[in-house]
């Protein structure tokens, strides 16, 4: 599904593609491989140097490129044993270096031990950028965690442990951010760290101290350790500015203080900054608490438009920084650097990170795989991205690496002579145009991320008279003899009654001049102003979506041409405001998902979605999405029925896998399972390996409409006496319980609405027989007990979920019973006096409507499907082709194929059976029905012929 940064970026992509930027920059060897996994440890940058350096060359050309590793073996000439070799910073070596030189001393040493190995693998060529990255992280980890457990140790000994109030041990958590927390670390780094404890409390020694005074003494000691300079240098410069309240806060801070600050004080930068939050070192356990603590803050559970506004500042921001004069030189800040890159993945993260929990990772290269993998970029767009940031970052390194400063200014003179050669470029010249190169595509890109609003034409006229009716609203809803044809009077009076904050109102007094515009220039009737004020009253105290509508004229345009059409989507959109989100789209209607989509989409709710309730909302959403796209398709783009109810069917039918292995899932934990239930590829995704569900009806017919109900039957083979949890069930008891939950999931309510209504009145004895029945109980009642109507609903049923054993024996079951000898005439017989009294029944419910009823009125629905489930029951023990199919559509052409439908009646059939079918599906979508198909009275004598026993 196209998601909303795809139309964020349309131009931009545009200029990317168009623009013939698919080339490689000079010198970079690319060999990076989308199918990676992107881990803590290695990261998907799988991009090789400029260049790999002969042996023999090694030692003067890394002496060459960087001072750093010149002078670094001249004072210690045996660290030149070994750089060649691969591998992660060990935590034994630090250990060792430590016990020999002492905490500081020993940092020290090790660090620049493991920065010349990595600088030399890195200008060697020996060493991929996701390497490199990974060792500097390793290293910095490391570090930091052997200098917070050796000052740990020394507090603990001075005042003994930290203890929350009921007396657990506390211990500090480090949570890592920028670059450090992303895994993705330059070769002069800082760290940015954020220190913080779970719980307030004493410690328990003789000199007792209450915990926050311990933590920040334990912070300062750590700080000092890695960031001051001595004879040895520095292990890592220290950055805690990120913290809460930045330097004029606490250098601790405990969870719940945390919490609150986050909740009450958390401003949009800080959600931008938190992506990249990771715990780094010390209690790793409470520091993924903390994570999930903040993740609500950072990701919106609906797709945040009010983040734009903040994005669109911190945009301008980046782009205004960029262009002062000192940053030209600059390739992280500069324009068309490095942070403009990180920016625009971020972007992505901000904006639907919440909706898409893929998106939910502090590494820009994960980051980038999931907007891959999610379909908001194209390919080809990902790999350019990766491209010009793996030249810029392999050219930073290079820049750092002369002299282990933190500098991202491209030097002048000999020094850029240097780096040019250890950028494998001929010359300065060559280097200065590749690196020009590549900045003026990121620079396009990141320029086109917010394009320019244009503004409404008569927005002014409009400004001014709304103003002065808002400023009247109160006398407007005090009068006491409102004009009742006047909708906007109406929404005047109603939006008096809803108390809005500063910013709703603000948005609402910027939205509604151009939304008046338009509707003076369109002139709808009274029925759709309804609809759009009622729109706006459900969105304006989630005034977000007041920003989406203004950030994007297109979707309001395409939301006024949807309410003026279809009633039906007017309401879904009124009751669920998040489905604005899918207006942005501009394939909306065009592009409809295939089954294995509704799959992918499923597999994705299962694998990521935090708690059942999560997951159920999501399927509630692609539900409601879903809908709305395949209405559009019918409205606007011309979506055929047949395709309609097949989409709508491939739907149902993914939602109730997914449905099965919730419930699966949540029956598992409290009963255990039975013998056989084995993994799938993703435990998570296992299905109940004993229970089938089976749809009839519309849903095993595949041509399920909007709002139709479910008819499910649920079948199960025993196995075993018990189920091996700790409170086992015999199998009936635990697949009834299993179908309840399945039910009960299907039918709640949860913001998103429900799923389906569900109908298990066909199965074995009705409502008066047991919810689940046994395969081998099934099988007996179709052979002896079943009613000829039972038969005929058997003839539209088909397996949906649930055990691929059952699958297959619910089919030889369907084709034994089906396939059975019977009388034509008088099973037509039978037939024709249920459709007779189903018509009575009709007519005393719709009296004259009846005629003109699309399901009940002669030659209409019900009439084909009578006729056609005739023929499968009295031609299937000749022609066992005929029960393959479970559709109306697919049995009429079977029946014609087989020789007992003539073909004109077969093909009269299905076109009047396609026409009521679309009228049908549109009448739903629009309201009313006009039975416009011809030949509904020929078709009414087919089948009263064929009812009657009669050819035809």
């Amino acid at each position: 599904m196209i998601q909303i940064i795809l139309v964020l970026l349309t131009k931009l992509i545009a200029e990317w593609l168009d623009g013939g930027h698919a080339r490689t920059v000079r010198g970079l060897r690319l060999a990076y491989n989308p199918g990676m996994s992107p881990s803590a440890d290695a990261t998907g940058w799988n991009i090789l140097p400029p260049a790999t350096i002969p042996p023999n060359e090694r030692d003067a050309y890394v002496r060459g490129c960087s001072d750093f590793a010149a002078q670094t073996l001249d004072r210690h000439p045996g660290w030149r044993e070994g750089l060649d070799a691969d591998g992660l910073p060990d935590v034994t070596a630090l250990s060792d270096v430590i016990k020999t030189h002492g905490l500081d001393p020993g940092l020290r040493r090790f660090r620049n031990r493991e920065m010349l190995r990595i600088v030399w693998r890195d200008l060697c060529g020996l060493a991929t950028l996701g390497a490199t990255f990974a060792s500097l992280t390793r290293l910095a980890e490391l570090c930091l965690q052997a200098a917070l457990e050796e000052h740990e140790r020394r507090l603990v000994e001075k005042h003994g442990t930290p203890r929350a109030a009921d007396g657990r041990p506390q211990r500090m958590f480090v949570i890592g951010l920028g670059k450090f927390g992303g895994g993705e670390l330059n070769l002069s780094s800082d760290i940015d760290i954020m220190f913080c404890y779970p719980e307030s409390g004493n410690t328990d020694g003789r000199r007792s101290l209450a915990n926050d005074p311990f933590f920040t003494r334990l912070a300062r000691g750590v700080i000092a350790s890695l960031g001051e300079i001595t004879e040895d240098g520095f292990c890592f410069r220290v950055d805690t500015r990120l913290r809460p309240f930045g330097n004029a806060g606490p250098l601790t801070s405990s969870l719940a203080a945390l919490e609150q600050y986050y909740q009450r004080e958390g401003r949009e930068w800080e959600r931008y900054a938190l992506i990249k939050a990771r715990p780094v070192a010390g209690d790793r356990e409470a520091g993924n608490r903390f994570i999930d603590d903040v993740r609500p803050f950072v990701y919106r559970r609906y797709i945040d438009y009010s983040a734009i506004e903040a994005l669109q500042e911190m945009h301008a921001n980046v782009q205004q920084d960029a262009r002062r004069k000192d940053r030209l030189d600059d390739i992280k800040r500069g324009p068309g650097g490095i942070r403009e890159i990180e920016f625009l993945a971020q972007s992505f993260q901000i904006l639907r990170g919440g909706r898409e929990p893929a998106l939910q990772t502090p590494s820009l290269d994960g980051a980038l795989t999931a907007i891959g993998r999610l379909g908001l970029l194209l390919p080809e767009a990902i790999a350019e991205i990766r491209n010009d940031y793996a030249y810029l970052r392999l050219l930073e390194n290079r820049i750092q690496a002369l002299r282990d400063q933190q500098t991202h200014r491209l030097p002048a003179g000999d020094d850029r002579a240097r780096v040019a050669c250890a950028m494998a470029e001929p010359d300065t010249a060559s280097l200065e145009s590749s690196l020009e190169r590549t900045r003026r595509r990121v620079g396009q890109r990141f320029g086109g991320i917010f394009p320019d609003r244009p503004a409404t034409p008569g927005a002014t006229h409009w400004n001014a008279k709304w103003q002065k009716l808002h400023s009247r609203r109160q006398d407007i809803a005090d009068d006491p003899e409102p004009d009742a044809d006047d909708p906007l009077a109406l929404f005047v009076r109603r939006l008096d009654r809803i108390a809005l904050s500063q910013r709703a109102n603000q948005r609402l007094n910027r939205f509604m001049p151009g939304l008046l515009q338009r509707l003076d220039d369109r002139q709808p009737d009274r029925e759709t102003l309804n609809r759009v004020f009622d729109l706006v009253l459900a969105i304006c105290r989630r005034s977000a979506y007041l920003v989406l509508l203004l950030q994007y004229p297109k979707a309001l345009q395409r939301m006024l041409d949807l309410f003026e059409r279809s009633a039906w989507i007017a309401a879904k959109v009124i009751r669920f405001p998040a489905l604005l989100d899918e207006l942005i789209d501009p394939a909306l209607g065009r592009q409809l998902p295939e089954r294995a989509e509704f799959e992918a989409s499923v597999d994705r709710i299962l694998l990521t979605a935090q708690g059942t309730e999560a997951i159920l909302e999501g399927f509630n959403y692609l539900k409601l999405a879903t809908e709305l796209r395949v209405a559009v398709g019918q409205l606007q783009g011309g979506l055929p029925g047949a395709d309609a109810l097949s989409i709508l069917s491939d739907l149902a039918a993914a939602l109730l896998r997914g449905v099965l292995v919730v419930a699966g899932r949540e029956i598992e934990a409290r009963h255990g399972r039975f013998a056989g239930n084995g993994a799938a590829v993703d435990d998570a995704l296992r299905l109940p390996a004993a229970l089938a569900v089976i749809g009839y009806g519309t849903l095993g017919a595949a041509e399920l409409g909007y709002g139709s109900d479910l008819d499910l039957v649920f079948l199960f083979e025993p196995r075993g006496a018990q189920s091996d949890g700790a409170r086992p069930l015999a199998p009936e008891r635990y697949y009834a319980r299993l179908a309840q939950r399945v039910l009960s999931f299907l039918t709640v309510m949860t913001p998103s609405g429900r799923l389906y209504e569900v109908d298990t009145r066909l199965r074995p004895n009705g409502r008066a027989g047991s919810l689940v029945s046994s395969i081998d109980a099934f099988r007996d009642y179709q052979l002896n007990e079943a009613w000829t109507w039972e038969l005929q609903a058997l003839t539209r049923a088909r397996f949906i979920a649930g055990s691929p054993a059952l699958d297959a024996h619910f089919t030889r079951i369907r084709q034994e019973v089906l396939c059975r000898d019977r009388d034509g005439a008088a099973l037509a017989a039978e037939l024709g006096e249920m459709r007779a009294r189903i018509r009575q029944e009709q007519a005393t419910r719709l009296g004259d409507a009846l005629e003109n009823s699309p399901k009940h009125g002669p030659g209409g629905l019900v009439d084909i499907e009578f006729l056609t489930q005739l023929g499968v029951l009295a031609s299937a023990r000749r022609f066992p082709r005929v029960i393959q199919a479970t559709g109306t559509r697919q049995q009429l052409q079977e029946l014609a194929a087989i020789g007992w439908l003539g073909p004109d009646a077969a093909r009269h059939l299905l076109e009047t059976m396609d026409c009521l079918r679309q009228q049908r599906l549109t009448a739903a979508l629009v309201g009313g029905f006009d039975a416009q198909c011809p030949g509904l009275e020929k078709a009414a004598r087919i089948v009263e012929r064929k009812l009657a026993g009669r050819a035809g």
